[in-house]
């Protein structure tokens, strides 16, 4: 399930966003997807050593049994990065339900993220617990980080209706019947490294680490709700738009 929403969230918002800042070095966009791994296990790891429980479904997108959770209610983790490519926040977005006090205090205790190996560090720190600020509307929206289509397209015949644009169509329809895409426009931005799950029952021997990915612009006919996150791995940073007017 993508995150986007209707227009009436923005007067009854839901769940709960916690802001984070880097400090001193900002990780590059191209390592968007290892960052918000790297947080995530930190943040996980942190938890159980405050609660003594490895059980926070919000934090690991896993029930209780431990499958993964289909209906994707879990937190997302999304850098945020600047004009120039570099990321200079980290959201972390609870779509419907707010964290607990060992799930906050788990967060809070992030101040070191280390990604690709020793060599790769950054220090952050939690500047809002509650922040409203990414609660935005608009008709217009934009791709602050680039978006990776869900499923592969070669543009073989016959398979045109994987082609990005009617992707997208096909996410945000998913998400929410009532939102009708009036324009998208597309612009390949490049090869980037997206997340594959460890213990993912259809990935292959020869499951690419890397796909193509996109500069997208999107309108809709009524205006929608954000933060949105569209595309592969959404969860993790990558497809994250924000309103036209704020670029």
């Amino acid at each position: 399930m993508t995150l986007i929403r209707p227009a009436y969230n923005l007067r009854n918002p839901r769940g709960q966003i916690v802001r984070c800042a880097f400090k001193g070095v900002f990780p590059s966009i191209r390592v968007t997807v290892s960052v918000a791994d790297a947080f995530r296990g930190a943040a996980l790891a942190a938890f159980h050593a405050i609660s003594g429980s490895k059980d926070s479904f919000l934090l690991s997108g896993h029930l209780a049994a431990g499958q993964v959770d289909a209906e994707h209610r879990h937190a997302h983790y999304l850098p945020k990065p600047d004009n120039e490519g570099r990321i200079r926040e980290l959201l972390v977005v609870s779509p419907q339900e707010r964290f607990s006090n060992s799930e906050v205090a788990a967060l809070k205790a992030v101040t070191t993220l280390r990604w690709n190996g020793p060599s790769a560090k950054a220090n952050l720190e939690v500047v809002d617990l509650d922040d409203q600020s990414e609660i935005k509307l608009s008709a217009h929206w934009v791709s602050l980080s680039p978006y990776v289509p869900p499923r592969r397209f070669w543009g073989t015949h016959g398979k045109h209706h994987l082609s990005p644009d009617k992707q997208i169509v096909a996410e945000i329809a998913a998400a929410d019947r009532n939102i009708v895409v009036a324009e998208i426009k597309l612009r390949r931005w490049g090869a980037l490294g997206i997340r594959i799950p460890s213990r993912s029952t259809t990935k292959l021997a020869n499951t690419p680490s890397q796909r193509t990915a996109f500069q997208v612009a999107f309108k809709t006919e009524t205006p929608v709700c954000g933060p949105i996150a569209l595309g592969h791995s959404c969860y993790f940073g990558l497809g994250l738009f924000v309103p036209a007017a704020n670029v």
